[in-house]
């Protein structure tokens, strides 16, 4: 009987220690392992390995960003800086000129990429749409 007890009791101590080992509040950031979905977070400055991922302000560099580029162009805001973006055309993100097009507003675009020497190669650009 007495052995009985012992064994329980020591097999009940060490749930206890084992829990306390591996657990966590989950609350903790650290703790948290990060979400392998889309960040939906706005980038403000560029880290220094260059690489982007989250919400930019998307628009014409030259209507609404003051660019001194030639004709419009898909250009994104990160921070206080204007970067020029590679291998999308401000045309592919529909009409420019209409009421909604980059010509005529600051969109917001989910991006994925990366900054080298002053121009913003995406591997993924997409533009929010409008709420109805």
């Amino acid at each position: 009987m007495f052995e009985k007890k012992t064994i329980l009791f020591g097999f009940i101590i060490s749930i206890f220690i084992t829990s306390h080992l591996y657990a966590n509040c989950g609350k903790c950031g650290a703790d948290i392992s990060p979400d392998p979905k889309k960040s939906s977070s706005l980038v403000i400055e560029v880290p220094e390995d260059g690489m982007v991922e989250g919400l930019v302000i998307a628009s014409c560099g030259m209507c609404n960003f003051g660019t001194d580029s030639r004709g419009c162009n898909l250009n994104i805001k990160i921070g206080d800086l204007i970067y020029s973006v590679e291998r999308s055309s401000i045309h592919d993100h529909g009409d420019a000129h209409s009421k909604e097009g980059m010509c005529n507003v600051l969109r917001i675009a989910y991006t994925r990429g990366k900054i080298k020497k002053d121009k913003f190669y995406p591997r993924e650009f997409v533009l929010l749409e409008s709420p109805e």
